[in-house]
């Protein structure tokens, strides 16, 4: 097998391509204008004209390039303001979650909500039961997709009342509770 380059690749055709090529129009404009042949002179005003509808399409192509990042930087920065936005309404709602808590226990006395703490044991309960189901029961084959998504569901919800009471959301809860007795 040979590994000659094709001859587009090789140093002279690109010699040729981004010197001689761009001069040639003027060239042949030239040799027309000494010698009085009217064909040179014609020859050099279509090479010219080519090169001047390459020049046009190359800053028509840079122009495009240009607007195309703008656009870009537009769209990337929508993305961002919409993400903030997203983090704000997130930050609001984790807020009102601990306003209602508080206002509660100023409504009834200091007394805790019973409902919540219902919920969270249920849910404490079901996901033990869970994990002692993967454990102890056999599940048919045809059942399983189905009790591996409820399984999960289960899961899930264990995790978050897990992730509330001893994640960043208990701490901040603390947080606003010492802040408000040093009030």
């Amino acid at each position: 097998m040979s590994d000659k380059k094709p001859f587009k690749d090789t140093a002279f055709a690109r010699f040729f391509r981004d010197k001689v090529k761009p001069a040639l129009g003027d060239v042949a404009d030239i040799a027309g204008d000494i010698t009085g042949i009217e064909a040179l002179n014609r020859v050099g005003d279509l090479l010219n004209a080519k090169r001047d509808e390459d020049a046009t399409i190359a800053a028509l192509a840079s122009e495009f390039e240009m607007k195309k990042l703008e656009w870009e930087m537009e769209l990337t920065r929508l993305k961002l303001q919409d993400e903030l936005e997203s983090f704000r309404i997130e930050q609001a709602d984790k807020e009102n979650a601990r306003n209602r808590e508080i206002e509660f226990m100023r409504a009834s006395g200091g007394k805790r909500d019973w409902l919540m703490g219902a919920v969270v044991m249920i849910g404490l309960v079901m996901m033990i039961f869970v994990v002692a189901a993967l454990i102890f029961v056999h599940i048919p084959d045809a059942n399983k997709e189905l009790a591996y998504m409820a399984f999960g569901a289960v899961m899930t919800i264990g995790t978050q009342i897990f992730a509330y009471y001893v994640g960043s959301s208990r701490g901040s809860k603390m947080k606003d509770e010492t802040i408000r007795k040093m009030k």
